[in-house]
């Protein structure tokens, strides 16, 4: 009878200890199934500690230059030839100028939006005259210049994917034509002018064109660009080559009134960065 009492009383205590065992290590099972159940699918590299590279760092097949490096801005430098037309173009000849254009994509649409700058000039006259009336051996250029500066708010449709990307534009904004003498005073004097004629006008036009890739670096796009801009103003005063004529000791002149029509044949490099 004793012998039993100290058996049962040597078993319970292992039996104690077994069930403990198999509870710690149930609680340990069910923590590691539970954690690796809400672990992501996709977790840091063991070996390196990195991440790996999620579907926004690296662009599909379809995607866009500009999607995959977040270019978002065109600055377009361009020369241009201006063909007048209409009543301004019987008044002047083509007009050599340059231009710039700086626009921003909306988000991912073809959509850009920004300003177009562009100066034409339409007739240039220079004559001799002595700088200084006691030493007449002193010559110095008079030069008289016939202007012509747009600003507008420009909308632009160009697509962001492909070589060749062709586009369509509308712009509106304002047109401003001016004759300006200057004389150059020499080394210490500098250049002194004046601005005879001035007037605004509004303007509008539209134009279209084609950039074609000519370089794809890390975070910019060089493309050359080829377009042809239409722009038409409102009635505007200005003045052609040899209509500002010396009178006495000033000068008088008629100014022709008309809308500064032209077409501008653009060619220059876009870069989108």
């Amino acid at each position: 009878m004793t012998k039993r009492v100290i058996h049962e009383n040597v078993l319970r205590p292992r039996r104690r200890r077994l069930s403990g065992v198999t509870l710690a290590v149930a609680l340990v099972f069910l923590a590691c199934a539970s954690r690796a159940g809400a672990q992501p699918a996709a977790g840091p590299d063991v070996e390196t500690g990195s991440s790996p590279p999620s579907a926004e760092r690296i662009p599909g097949p379809g995607s866009s230059v500009a999607e995959a490096s977040g270019l978002r801005f065109q600055f377009t430098p361009k020369f241009l030839t201006g063909v007048p037309i209409g009543r301004f173009g019987n008044r002047i000849g083509a007009s050599p100028g340059g231009a710039v254009d700086f626009a921003a994509r909306v988000g991912r649409t073809p959509v850009l939006v920004g300003v177009a700058l562009d100066y034409l000039r339409h007739g240039t006259e220079t004559r001799r005259v002595a700088l200084y009336p006691g030493v007449p051996e002193v010559f110095s250029d008079v030069d008289t210049t016939n202007n012509l500066f747009r600003s507008h708010a420009l909308v632009r449709f160009q697509p962001s994917t492909g070589r060749a990307r062709p586009y369509a534009e509308g712009l509106l904004g304002f047109s401003y034509t001016y004759t300006h003498t200057s004389i150059d005073l020499g080394h210490e004097g500098g250049r002194a002018g004046t601005t005879h004629l001035g007037d605004f006008a509004p303007s509008f036009g539209a134009g279209g064109g084609v950039t074609i890739g000519l370089a794809s670096l890390p975070d910019a796009h060089v493309a050359l660009d080829v377009g042809l801009r239409y722009v038409t103003s409102g009635d505007v005063d200005y003045l052609t080559r040899g209509e500002l004529r010396r009178d006495g000791d000033g000068v008088a002149f008629t100014p022709t009134r008309s809308p500064a029509s032209l077409f501008a044949v653009q060619i220059g490099v876009a870069v989108d960065f």
